[in-house]
């Protein structure tokens, strides 16, 4: 099996930056109206000396998030837009509300860094006075009175079946975008967190990883080739014993510009679509 782990999380994830440099604060958006294109839950880690990891708005937002690093207290309350008191108006209308956390609690960054690690989707409560956060069962990321609800799914992995330029492309892309991914036979299970491709020619080969692949929970799950191609594997499954709601999974052809020979455009095509279903399924 060949795994390519995260690019480092301290380069894309605020949260685990803030962790590795923990003299600095995490911004978290709990708040948003109208047309802001951030969800809350939303994050950005910033420290006196100008360093940052993510972004929640325009620049000029950050910025001002920036200039109340030195402000007393655990946590900092800022809104931004209509009704706000600070006079920095959002080109698309609304309001956003941030929690900026100075110098968050170690043992929650170091929490939520091991449900990462271990793939499993957590939630917690954030009492937005004190910066303290607990454990808690709930199902979505919100604002509740002095409290944020906020819940961290894994993040995307990809399991690639398949060899030559198409495989190696969408590999490389993947990794860019920061992804967890395993080529090979022997991946490891699949989770709901997952997205399963198959990139073989010889569609015959294809077989084995996308039964496992339909007995998992995996959120996307796509096979390269024709409609003619996809109409031979699903008669395959389907006397393999799949039924119609298995089938329902299987995406073929893939990627959101069809058809597609040049890897490279495959690659992002497929990986657009990916990241689409991963975001609607657990953004």
């Amino acid at each position: 099996m060949e795994t390519h782990p995260y690019m480092s999380d301290m380069m894309i994830d605020p949260l685990a930056a803030i962790q590795a440099r923990p003299d600095g604060a995490l911004a978290l958006l709990i708040r948003a109206e109208g047309g802001f294109p951030r969800r809350p839950g939303a994050a950005m880690a910033l420290w006196p000396d100008g360093g940052r990891v993510g972004r929640l708005g325009a620049g000029c937002i950050d910025a001002d998030i920036a200039a109340h690093l030195d402000r007393p207290g655990p946590v900092t309350r800022l809104i931004y837009g209509v009704g706000g008191p600070v006079d920095l108006p959002l080109p698309c209308g609304g309001t956003v509300e941030i929690a900026l956390l100075h110098r968050p609690d170690p043992a929650w960054l170091q929490e939520i860094s091991d449900t990462q690690r271990d793939r499993r989707t957590a939630c917690w409560r954030l009492e937005l006075a004190t910066g303290a956060a607990r454990q808690v069962d709930i199902s979505e990321t919100g604002l509740e009175g002095d409290y944020f609800d906020l819940k961290i799914n894994p993040r995307c992995a990809l399991h690639i079946h398949g060899e030559g330029d198409e495989a190696a492309a969408l590999m490389a892309m993947a990794r860019a975008a920061g992804l967890d991914c395993h080529s090979g036979p022997e991946v490891p299970a699949a989770d709901a967190q997952t997205a399963v491709v198959t990139l073989f020619h010889d569609h015959d080969r294809e077989l084995p990883a996308l039964r496992m692949a339909l007995d998992s929970p995996a959120f996307y799950i796509g096979a390269l080739g024709s409609r003619r191609a996809q109409m031979a594997r699903v008669a395959a499954l389907r006397e393999a014993g799949f039924g119609d709601g298995a089938l329902a999974r299987l995406r073929g052809p893939i990627g959101v510009i069809a058809p597609v020979r040049e890897p490279r455009l495959l690659a992002a095509s497929v990986l657009t679509e990916i990241l689409a279903a991963y975001d609607q399924a657990f953004g």
